[in-house]
């Protein structure tokens, strides 16, 4: 039994070692060459989607750059900081704006004071059973992942040129003129006999409407940037996403008489709130900025097939997902959501694209000054 095994002819034990080396390698190789297909596959889709859309490949984006300043610590003074912009004496020169891919975290820390604010009221109800909790914890849940996401988009405008009450502003005027603007269009979508799409209809009739509320921040000339009209849509789909969660827990809670099921209700649609209203509205909005400009609005720019593709898409994401596929594990809104956010990934960087232009026309113009003035000065001696 202890006999050693018979080995072939010439073997040596370090051929052995050499063996186990080599067989190393190339599992070390197979493994990397299997990250890489996976890399590669998720890069097929994400060009087959800018394609379709319309938008530009993403080159030099890290996810995990992006979010490295999430979980490092920061006082409250950077907090204030980060929300003490957009008027006209804390909007930076445009000399001073970082346009490198944008590293937010203040969302991160909205998101986390928003939960424990939403568990008090969760705790409160189990504890004492008091109705007078229950608005709040509709309106707190509603809001806790919108909200949160909305400050991301927030974050996104380097520009630093909109003020947070000119944000919060068009989540509750925009958010409600969106509401009422979709309301309208779902009665006119009855009367043109729609009702054998289903809940699809949703995506031909919501996503007009989160676009209409823009006319509150459309013609304001200072914000004429793409990351502007990102984070306008953003706001308005944040409002109309809260507005018509708030909605739905409410209609649930009164109709089940059961408070599990409409926190169920207000957690997946919390969970769900990132891929879904404040992206398809943040695209179409970003796009219609990228288009207008510096210019009026006219509603020739509606027409451009730069919108109609990007808007085109935003009503399909909406209407699949109001459709009757499902797939396991919420599979369907992952991959709607993984869609959206490689549109709105490549717009973030077209945003930044446009302003550094602007910036290096500027270091331009002020190089040519200079040059002027010293040739002024030459002459004068």
């Amino acid at each position: 039994m202890n006999e050693q095994e018979p080995q072939p002819k010439g073997y040596r034990e370090d051929d052995l070692s050499k063996n186990k080396q080599g067989r190393k390698k190339v599992s070390q190789s197979g493994v990397k060459n299997q990250k890489l297909d996976s890399n590669n596959l998720i890069g097929s889709v994400a060009e087959g989607v800018a394609k379709v859309a319309g938008v530009e490949q993403i080159k030099g984006f890290s996810l995990k750059q992006m979010f490295s300043e999430v979980l490092k610590k920061h006082s409250e003074d950077e907090v204030e900081e980060y929300f003490t912009v957009g008027t006209s004496t804390t909007t930076p020169n445009i000399m001073d704006v970082d346009t490198n891919w944008p590293k937010p975290w203040v969302f991160f820390r909205t998101l986390c004071g928003a939960l424990i604010v939403y568990l008090g009221f969760i705790q409160a109800w189990e504890e004492f059973k008091n109705i007078n909790l229950i608005p709040g914890l509709i309106v707190v849940g509603s809001f806790v992942v919108p909200f949160s996401t909305l400050i991301f988009f927030f974050e996104t405008n380097v520009r630093k040129n909109v003020s947070l009450y000119q944000v919060i502003r068009l989540v509750f005027l925009g958010g409600i003129l969106s509401l009422i603007f979709s309301l309208f269009l779902f009665q006119v979508s009855g009367t043109l006999s729609l009702n054998w799409i289903g809940a699809s209809v949703a995506g031909l009739v919501e996503e007009p409407g989160k676009l209409f509320a823009l006319i509150l921040v459309i013609n304001i000339s200072k914000y004429r940037y793409l990351l502007n009209g990102l984070l306008f849509g953003a706001a308005v789909g944040t409002g109309f996403a809260a507005f018509e969660s708030a909605g739905y827990a409410l209609r649930v809670g009164l109709s089940s008489n059961n408070l599990d099921v409409m926190l169920s209700l207000i957690m997946l649609r919390g969970m769900l709130a990132p891929f879904s209203h404040i992206v398809w509205s943040g695209m179409s909005a970003a796009v219609l900025w990228k288009i207008k400009g510096e210019r009026k609005f006219s509603f020739a720019m509606v027409k451009d097939p730069r919108f109609l593709r990007v808007f085109g898409f935003a009503v399909v994401l909406h209407m699949v997902w109001n459709s009757p596929l499902e797939l396991p594990f919420y599979g369907k809104y992952l991959a709607l959501g993984f869609v959206s956010w490689i549109i709105i990934l490549s717009l973030i960087q077209d945003g930044l694209k446009q302003l550094r232009d602007e910036k290096l026309t500027a270091m331009s113009t002020e190089n040519s000054q200079i040059i002027s003035e010293q040739n002024l000065t030459t002459e004068t001696d």
